[in-house]
């Protein structure tokens, strides 16, 4: 699997193995560094799929207004949607992350199904995230455009973290968000927290869960490889 670095913006790309038929933006947690996002996608080892694994830094901390948090989320966000212009229209788009990577995954993901930006992920992953507008969601979508109730119902989603992970204490964290998304009408919403047996158990569980799911919801050659581990 190669990977290559871009001069131009701060980005890493994991080049498919076979046939190019999808990409996804993979988003680290603030704490994180971009390389982190790279070993994760590597470990999954799925066939098919371009990783862009962007080095995104929020302007924002848990003590300023919420305001800044969600100004932040937009920001990133275009970043994101600039992240696909240069990809091919017949390949499938998808977006996911860690954290305040999973924040940004769902914002953008709610943000394209408001049809804020053309694209529109099919697959969307947020681990250990949350989902920022979760109060005026449902409301945005009703009173959006023709267009928001099916690009809505297009996406097919996964959020999960570990049944003892530290989640952010805000609305629309875990199973809270799968409840207000399909309320939204974001019909293919799962919720799936994953057990806790140490840290390497723990990981493997999450991988595991993260890895079934993208194979099930999307057109790859079987890999026929060792499971995946950290």
């Amino acid at each position: 699997m190669a990977a290559s670095s871009s001069s131009n913006r701060a980005d890493f790309v994991v080049q498919p193995k076979g046939e190019h038929r999808v990409t996804i933006v993979w988003l680290h947690d603030k704490d994180e560094h971009f390389s982190d996002s790279v070993q994760f996608v590597k470990i999954l080892n799925l066939n098919n799929i371009k990783w862009i694994c962007p080095s995104l830094v929020l302007p924002t901390s848990r003590n300023k207004p919420e305001y800044n948090i969600n100004h932040a989320l937009y920001l990133t966000a275009e970043r994101v949607a600039n992240l696909f212009s240069d990809e091919p229209e017949n390949v499938i788009k998808g977006v996911g992350g860690f954290g305040m990577g999973a924040a940004v995954a769902l914002h953008f993901a709610t943000s394209c199904a408001l049809n804020h930006y053309t694209i529109n992920p099919r697959v969307v992953v947020g681990i250990s995230g949350w989902l920022s507008k979760a109060k005026s969601l449902k409301r945005s979508i009703e009173f959006a455009s023709y267009e928001a109730p099916p690009r809505a119902a297009s996406q097919s989603i996964l959020l999960t973290h570990g049944q003892r992970d530290h989640v952010p204490h805000l609305c629309g964290c875990g199973e809270e968000a799968a409840f207000i998304l399909r309320e939204a009408g974001f019909r293919d919403v799962r919720f799936l927290p994953f057990a806790r047996f140490g840290p390497i158990a723990h990981e493997i569980n999450r991988n595991v869960m993260v890895k079934s799911w993208l194979e099930e919801k999307l057109p790859l050659d079987v890999v026929l490889a060792k499971e995946c581990l950290p």
